[in-house]
């Protein structure tokens, strides 16, 4: 990954405090960048650096400095982007002289501050600012909270085995609380929640016509999520996603049709959605990914005009089946090729970065029935048999995504789709249909 938070310190005696900070740090894997330079020594190193930083991708800035701690303002003069000063303690005012000097910026030329020789929180601060932009930086930072949260309960834990006086006793158990809750009167607005039951649906699901296939009546979903296509909540994703990673069957929207999602690492979560979907099991289901360096570790070779054609039409409807080793994603697609796609769909494209891993995806529908168009019509189909169905509202597309082998030349043409061929063949020209 391109580095995106720069590190740049005054003196080589600042390196010790950056280093053990990244050494704490290196679950969340940042991706940095350092350099040393001084704002007063080589001031033509820092301007160079920045702007070198810049190109290379970083958008965060820390600047580590001692004494008069020039060096973080000097760095937020020559760039846009957000500056983080860390003031060091090298001198006899024990880093409050450097302190005072970053936080009196003039107007203009702000610097965040954070504590004394705390490089922690700046690289905190740092993955904060990335977080809103970067859904994977934001799973980062909810992991990390969540761990410091686990460490602070176990300390309490033990606190509490050694001191048993101090435990606080007096709270009503669980079932007692709930017992207590009471449903919210006529004419009371209720909780504003994405997250609902089926049954808070029933209205919406008679005034809208359902066309399914006759068969066994199904129990009902266990949750629906109703989310906003172009900006869902990133607790939805959220939700969504530690579900799959419980090896848990969602439906999806995408910019198709209605998809049942999966682990493709996972084999239990695989075996169960080719029970799920009625699929034979010697055929294959595709996987969807995110970005395109994904893509680069699941397939042997992308030929050149394919790479060409992808950076074109992806994300969008086409499945590309490629070569590659048979033992990777096996369960997924047992042979030596594996289909996959790119989605044009926010909240599906969400939910696999959250997910760090390519997701499993087949048609919301038992195999030989219409795929589903609405969250409502893979309830239908598939009632309880889901955990989590993700509601984007009703998909406009009708076709389904097109499929284009390149496993051997001349390319073929397994499914006409979305993307027609004459759109292909701008791209590629040794394509035949399957006969």
């Amino acid at each position: 990954m391109e580095p995106k938070i720069g590190i740049i310190i005054g003196s080589q005696s600042d390196w010790p405090i950056v280093e053990k900070a990244l050494q704490n740090y290196k679950d969340l894997d940042l991706p940095c960048i350092v350099k040393l330079a001084s704002a007063h020594r080589s001031p033509d190193a820092v301007d160079r650096w920045v702007k070198d930083a810049e190109n290379a991708g970083v958008e965060v800035i820390i600047a580590v400095a001692g004494m008069a701690a020039a060096l973080p303002g000097v760095v937020a003069s020559g760039t846009l982007l957000p500056v983080i000063g860390v003031p060091v303690d090298i001198g006899p005012l024990r880093g409050e002289d450097a302190l005072y000097s970053i936080v009196q910026m003039p107007t203009g030329v702000p610097v965040a501050a954070v504590g004394i020789n705390n490089v922690k929180n700046a690289l905190i601060l740092a993955l904060h600012i990335l977080a809103l932009k970067y859904p994977d930086f934001k799973k980062r930072l909810v992991t990390y909270r969540k761990s410091e949260a686990a460490k602070l309960e176990a300390a309490h834990q033990d606190l509490i085995q050694s001191h048993p006086q101090f435990a606080l006793s007096s709270q009503p158990p669980a079932k007692e609380i709930a017992e207590k809750k009471t449903p919210p009167q006529t004419g009371e607005k209720k909780s504003k929640e994405s997250f609902v039951s089926t049954e808070d649906i029933e209205s919406v699901r008679a005034s809208v016509a359902i066309t399914v296939p006759p068969g066994p009546k199904i129990s009902r979903a266990r949750l629906i999520c109703m989310l906003d296509p172009d900006n869902p909540r990133y607790e939805d994703i959220e939700k969504a996603a530690d579900m799959i990673l419980d090896g848990k069957i969602i439906a999806i929207p995408t910019d198709t049709v209605y998809g049942l999602a999966c682990d493709s690492t996972n084999a239990k979560a695989v075996k169960k959605l080719f029970e799920l979907k009625g699929r034979e099991k010697n055929k294959p289901i595709p996987v969807l990914i995110d970005a395109m360096r994904t893509l680069s570790m699941l397939v042997r070779h992308i030929p050149p005009d394919v790479q060409l054609m992808l950076e074109e039409l992806w994300p969008g409807a086409l499945t590309v089946v490629f070569p590659k080793p048979e033992t990777m994603l096996s369960a997924i697609a047992p042979g030596p090729s594996i289909g996959v796609r790119m989605p044009d769909s926010t909240i599906a494209l969400s939910v696999i970065s959250m997910v760090a891993r390519p997701l499993g995806v087949t048609s919301a529908n038992p195999s030989g029935q219409a795929p589903a168009r609405t969250a409502l019509e893979v309830e239908e189909y598939f009632g309880g048999g889901i955990d989590l169905i993700l509601d984007g509202g009703k998909l406009a597309r009708g076709d389904v995504s097109t499929v284009l082998s390149v496993v051997g030349e001349p390319y073929t043409l397994l499914r006409p789709g979305a993307v027609s061929l004459e759109t292909l063949k701008k791209f590629i020209t040794n394509i035949v249909e399957e006969k």
